[in-house]
């Protein structure tokens, strides 16, 4: 039986998906699982397809087109066998040779820029790095994430390159997620690139909507495609193990309860503009956070990891009318829930533990700001007490509960 995913959940959707990031497809679902094939001395999968340099020297060949890269790594002729050059596999984009800001990028995640989950997992993200040197995707959002916060915390928009990054990243990846992972790395690759993916997309301006999308995509990848976390460098990351980190880093700071109180009467101001199930049900899970945290910070945590984690258990129809540009009352509970995060962080973290860029920050704020310029006049009235709270926040560090 398979772990699920990296933060826990009450329930899973029973949908089916297509394959792609935001809904990859369930493994055995309509068809056996390959079977499984001899490695090589060196610990790889043979390569049906793989060009003749590679096959040659016996090691594992990415196939991609015109030219693998370890091939272009190592300055070979990448040639294929005509049944490869024949077939109908698309040519991909490729990483071209690292530049300098390529370089800049990569160091960027290296030291500050990789997601805050795992919690503490600075040595797993380490680790992931350094498989991006066999998994072109997982490069590309790794560079991708690090061009973004270097847009949103540093002096140089890079915006151009980390969309560059992204593009390429997404479309190599959902071709990967069509086929099942053969080792365990390939599938740590995998939810690796998705969970930089979704901690890109906090990083850019009008992303809210998307982060909600890769946020539901890595959770499905994590609980069908990662087949063993005992085998995976992620292998804290299960509900036991996020619990357990929560527990060591949870502090009990004072609370500000004319705050909490505020924000209260915010979220049941839009009782009455929350029709759908969808939307009663991540009201009442906010109520139920803001509440927990009159009598233990490590509860209200606990709570709001089950608020996050909502979205990802409604169905494709009930996800897709919650997200939707026109559910104006969906929308005023997403940004809700962001503005908790920063709420809780300064009750729950200690400020050791504060991210070390306040770029994140800055883009919940102009998520909230933008709606507001968005919504029609009837809803600009539940926006009053979260803008009045950005102007605090803006005023204020940066500790959060560290979600993606």
């Amino acid at each position: 039986m398979r772990n699920k995913t990296s933060l826990p959940s009450d329930t899973s959707s029973n949908d089916s998906h297509g394959s792609s990031l935001e809904a990859p497809p369930r493994p055995g679902a309509g068809a056996p699982a390959p079977g499984r094939q001899a490695p090589s001395r060196r610990g790889h999968f043979k390569s049906r397809l793989g060009c003749f340099s590679c096959k040659r020297r016996r090691v594992k060949c990415n196939e991609l087109r015109p030219e693998c890269s370890p091939c272009r790594r190592l300055g070979l002729a990448c040639v294929y066998p005509n049944s490869a050059a024949s077939s109908s596999t698309p040519i991909r984009a490729a990483l071209s040779s690292l530049t300098l800001e390529d370089l800049r990028f990569y160091h960027q995640f290296l030291t500050t820029a990789f997601p805050r989950l795992p919690l503490r997992g600075g040595q797993i993200w380490s680790q992931a790095a350094a498989m991006s040197y066999s998994y072109e995707y997982l490069a590309h959002a790794v560079l991708g994430l690090g061009a973004s916060h270097l847009s949103q915390n540093g002096n140089t928009d890079y915006t151009t390159q980390a969309l560059q990054h992204r593009i390429i990243a997404i479309k190599l990846v959902n071709e990967q997620l069509d086929h099942l992972p053969r080792s365990p790395a390939d599938a740590d690759a995998l939810l690796a690139t998705s969970m930089c993916l979704v901690a890109q997309s906090s990083l850019m301006p009008d992303s809210m909507v998307d982060y909600l999308t890769m946020a539901r995509g890595a959770n499905l990848v994590a609980t069908t495609v990662v087949p063993d976390f005992q085998r995976s460098i992620f292998r804290t990351f299960t509900p036991e193990g996020h619990l357990e980190s929560v527990t060591s880093m949870v502090c009990e700071l004072p609370k500000d309860l004319q705050l909490v109180d505020d924000f209260r009467s915010s979220v049941t101001k839009l009782e009455p503009i929350c029709q759908k199930t969808c939307e009663l049900k991540y009201l009442a899970a906010l109520l139920r956070c803001v509440e927990a945290l009159r009598a233990s910070s490590l509860d209200a945590w606990k709570k709001f990891v089950s608020v996050f984690m909502l979205p990802t258990c409604f169905s494709n129809q009930e996800f897709l009318c919650f997200i939707d540009p026109e559910n104006h009352a969906g929308h005023l509970l997403i940004i809700h829930m962001f503005l908790l995060d920063y709420m809780l962080g300064r009750f729950c973290i200690a400020p050791a533990d504060e991210p070390p860029c306040p770029g994140r920050k800055k883009v919940i704020i102009s998520w909230t700001k933008n709606m507001a310029k968005a919504l029609p006049r009837d809803f600009q009235k539940y926006l009053q007490w979260p803008l009045q709270y950005c102007e605090v926040l803006a005023l204020q560090d940066a500790r959060y509960l560290l979600s993606p």
